[in-house]
């Protein structure tokens, strides 16, 4: 045989070898995701739940969290830390105690930022990492309006969390910078043009009609539409 040819076969060799073990790594990897995905159907019904506000049972959110905690063991990903937040928060709203909220309010902290490594402009998690510090006491206002800005930067106009935003912003205020308080008052500038109607009735809801007044340019139309 001559030289030639032996380098041949080898150089085939390598190529079989080198195609076996790319398939095999396909094989694992493909595998790996179908798990993860099988994982997450039996409690994709309860996260739809709590994306349309409708109220869940700590069995639901259980079912909730194991699946997504399951399908974390086949592949990390920013959605499965994201649902585990958003689980974990809705517990911290119906916790029977000071104590447990605490205990949720971190864990949704937590899984958020986890989620965050991964998927860093997502602006649902940062509010969650927000609003859970609030929930957490004055001592954790400085890390809430962090992420307060960061959910804002990520995403300046999303027109489901304006109200919220300015809220949780009115809460916040006396910790607030300059620049932070025209953000909070371009956010409800935001809110008032995409709904003003909505956002005058819930500042009623929660007695924050005085704060939208204050808050607005004197004299503005704004101001005097919410203020009525």
């Amino acid at each position: 045989m001559s030289l030639m040819r032996f380098k041949q076969i080898i150089d085939q060799k390598r190529l079989y070898f080198l195609l076996v073990t790319a398939s095999a790594v396909l094989l694992i990897v493909g595998s790996l995701r179908f798990l993860y995905e099988l994982m997450l159907v039996s409690g994709n019904l309860v996260l739809e739940d709590i994306r349309s506000g409708k109220a869940v049972s700590r069995d639901e959110l259980a079912l909730l969290e194991q699946s997504r905690l399951k399908a974390l063991n086949f592949a990390k990903s920013s959605a499965a830390y994201d649902d585990l937040g958003a689980s974990y928060y809705a517990r911290v709203r119906d916790a029977a105690t000071i104590g447990e909220q605490r205990i949720y309010a971190l864990k949704a902290i937590e899984a958020s930022m986890e989620s965050l490594k991964l998927a860093p402009l997502n602006t649902f998690a940062w509010f969650r990492v927000a609003t859970s510090n609030v929930l957490l006491g004055p001592e954790h206002y400085e890390m809430a309006i962090e992420a307060w800005r960061k959910s804002i930067s990520t995403a300046n106009y999303e027109p489901t969390l304006l109200k919220q935003r300015v809220h949780l912003g009115v809460i916040l205020y006396q910790n607030m910078t300059t620049d932070d308080i025209e953000l909070l008052k371009n956010q409800l500038v935001l809110a008032y043009r995409t709904n003003r109607e909505e956002l005058r009735e819930y500042g009623r809801r929660h007695n924050l009609t005085a704060w939208f007044t204050f808050l607005s340019e004197s004299g503005s139309r704004m101001a005097i539409f919410l203020s009525k």
